[in-house]
């Protein structure tokens, strides 16, 4: 009986933490934005604020870690799954604080450095080794594996990036 009520308590707590802060903290943002960097080597702040929006929805990972998706640009993405990126303005704007206090939590701790107007890894630290992978968890193990296609992704213009996921500034 009280595997039941353990196992009922833990679906009902892990429904409740899907949207909340707690699901998509500043790890989870870290984790997100560190990776997306690794593969980019540097890209611009408006960027990078995208990077955590696009990271934290289910739906959206699930569709780009698949083995038969090929995505080379956010029109495509637009234009396959438009339902994937329907409410984007709404998440960009909620976890607008999360992108900013995990670019601060890793600027801090001197994972990555600014300059001008864009942000790279710096050359002096990593933000977890390959041996630890294997302890983030599944969720931050598919952000990882989600970072090449959203590096690339990222690559167009800055411009039309937020043009096309429609977010109102």
């Amino acid at each position: 009986m009280a595997n039941i009520a353990s196992n009922v308590m833990t679906e009902d707590f892990n429904s409740s933490i899907a949207g909340s802060n707690l699901y998509n903290n500043e790890l989870i943002g870290c984790v997100a934005i560190y990776n997306v960097l690794s593969q980019s080597k540097t890209i611009s702040s408006a960027k990078a604020m995208l990077i955590i929006p696009l990271m934290c929805h289910n739906g959206f990972l699930s569709y780009i870690n698949r083995a038969n998706t090929d995505l080379k640009s956010i029109e495509q993405l637009v234009i396959r799954k438009p339902e994937l990126v329907s409410n984007f303005n709404e998440r960009f704007y909620s976890l607008m604080l999360n992108s900013i206090n995990s670019i601060s939590i890793l600027n801090s701790i001197n994972v990555i450095e600014f300059s001008e107007n864009n942000i790279k890894i710096s050359e002096k630290k990593d933000f977890y080794s390959i041996e630890q992978t294997s302890k983030l968890g599944l969720r931050a193990k598919k952000i990882i594996a989600a970072s090449p296609t959203v590096a690339k992704l990222l690559e167009d213009d800055v411009e039309n990036l937020y043009l096309q996921l429609r977010v109102k500034l």
